[in-house]
């Protein structure tokens, strides 16, 4: 058998594994190539293969042909190529010489493997290693493996944000050399963990600074073979802030129940003495005036704790806000204690010139949670051309405190409530009629779907412990006339089959004073 039909038999042998062959003389000339090489690149014969390939004089760089004419017995390389229709095909060239009986290089033949889809799946497998690292450098947590002793073999570089230290630092040490002495007994536990059962501790951490912080550690233990672990890998959040929030509320909430006992115990004296009626009914009224602080740092804080136990990242910003809020209120609770212990009178107010619907506003927003627990809407109109009257900040706030829970609990469940404020003028006849010394007036209104309220019930509702609820001493409508009053404004209320509207009139500075 000739040596063209041997080369012919193998390249068809070739051409039915899928695989392409082709022969070369010394000038780089291609004399053979097998069918599967012609439809996927057209025939070459004739061609020479850089010029074919390429469409290059030159010969390629690192050329295997050139190397094995050159000498070399065996080159395996890999290039990338373009078919005949333009498509990118990657190709392994395995070249070896074609050599005459006396041992002399005529030429060389290629076998030509298509490996584009392992070149492809390389690709993906890099990609989809280096999206994985992204990810992973990303996450605001610390990720880590550790090996079966508990030694830090993989960390990201959160760990750097968290604990101070580099990733080159942090490896080859043990969790823990990390944790708090008081803490190693929960760090034993970890390597009695059971297939399938996840390690969940919150524990007190050392940085690198030695300032002790606090993380949520999640881990999950690897098994091969047996009962022994031989690593874990797990999530380290840091909880640190959490904490220190918990910390100051608990703090807060210590100071708070110092002050209310402190309330109790003059409110008790002055009840069993009996020495001074006025100061029983401040005592009473500002007994009213902290259920509504009260109830504002209790509403914050569950949302706070809501928020930090969700396990979401935390959200710092609406964290201090709510703190911000709390503090806020504990100082006010702090003025209504100092007033009731200095027995200053109620009816001395502090004038500032300040616009009326930017406190109101305050006041929507922190008694928000208490209206969405019954589902209750509320319809606000601030009408722009108020600017700015003399007021008391906190006495103000505290009227329509009063007024906007009045309207939370007298509404029925999924009810509307109505605010609206605005300028009043009244006729010279109403000027009259009601004595009133201003010639305008700030209105707020302030309007419940709840019941109607009856006459001989609305003729009482500004009288001092008047109440129609269960629970309560009746002081709130009382306290916010009185409030108005000490502005030289007046409160009046209305009541029909739709609902229950308070007016509030507070006079505007007269022209050309301040």
């Amino acid at each position: 058998m000739s040596n063209v039909s041997i080369r012919e038999r193998f390249g068809k042998l070739l051409d039915i594994a899928g695989q392409m062959f082709w022969e070369l003389r010394r000038d780089f000339t291609v004399v053979y190539a097998n069918e599967r090489l012609k439809r996927v690149f057209g025939d070459p014969v004739g061609k020479r293969c850089h010029e074919f390939m390429s469409g290059s004089g030159d010969i390629c760089p690192d050329c295997p042909v050139k190397r094995i004419l050159d000498g070399e017995t065996r080159v395996v390389s890999e290039r990338l190529r373009y078919d005949k229709d333009g498509l990118p095909v990657w190709l392994e060239h395995t070249a070896t010489p074609i050599k005459n009986e006396a041992g002399e290089i005529l030429g060389a033949s290629e076998l030509i493997i298509d490996v584009t889809h392992r070149k492809q799946t390389e690709a993906w497998l890099k990609d989809s290693e280096r999206l994985y690292r992204n990810l992973v450098e990303q996450v605001p947590d610390v990720i880590f493996s550790l090996d079966e002793s508990g030694r830090f073999t993989f960390v990201n570089t959160e760990v750097e944000n968290f604990l101070g230290y580099r990733v080159d630092q942090i490896l080859e040490t043990s969790l823990g050399d990390h944790v708090a002495p008081e803490e190693q007994s929960k760090v034993a536990s970890m390597f009695s963990l059971k297939p399938e059962t996840i390690w969940d501790e919150e524990l007190a951490v050392l940085d690198a600074a030695g300032v002790t912080k606090y993380a949520r550690i999640r881990c999950k233990a690897l098994f091969e073979a047996g009962d022994q672990p031989v690593g874990f890998e797990g999530v380290m959040r840091d909880r640190t802030t959490r904490r220190q929030l918990e910390e100051e509320l608990k703090a807060a909430y210590e100071q708070m129940a110092e002050k209310i006992k402190t309330i109790d115990d003059l409110y008790e004296h002055i009840l069993q003495s009996g020495k001074c009626k006025a100061i029983q009914d401040h005592t009473a009224e500002v007994a009213h005036e902290l259920r509504q602080p009260l109830a504002i740092v209790g509403g914050f804080a569950r949302r706070l704790a809501r928020q930090i136990d969700s396990g979401q990242p935390p959200d710092i910003q609406k964290q201090r806000q709510y703190t911000s809020i709390i503090i806020a209120e504990i100082q006010r609770l702090e003025k209504i204690l100092d007033g009731l212990i200095d027995f200053t009178s109620r009816e001395n107010i502090t004038l500032q010139s300040l616009n009326p619907n930017e406190l109101i506003t305050y006041i929507l927003g922190i008694t928000d949670g208490r209206r969405k627990e019954k589902h209750l809407s509320c319809v606000v109109d601030l009408c722009p051309a108020v600017s700015e009257i003399p007021i008391d900040p906190g006495r103000f706030q505290q009227l329509v405190l009063n007024l906007l829970s009045n309207a939370v609990e007298a509404s029925p469940v999924g009810g509307v409530i109505e605010l609206a404020t605005g300028v009043f003028f009244p006729s010279d006849k109403a000027l009259k009629a009601g004595k009133l010394e201003s010639q305008g007036f700030f209105e707020l209104k302030i309007r419940n779907g709840g019941p109607e309220i009856p006459d001989e019930a609305l003729q009482k509702v500004f009288n001092p412990f008047f109440t129609t609820k269960e629970r309560g001493m009746g002081l709130g409508l009382s306290v916010s006339k009185k409030i108005v009053e000490n502005h030289n404004g007046t409160i009046s209320v209305k009541s029909d089959g739709e609902g229950t509207t308070f007016t509030v009139w507070l006079p505007l500075p007269e022209p050309g004073k301040a």
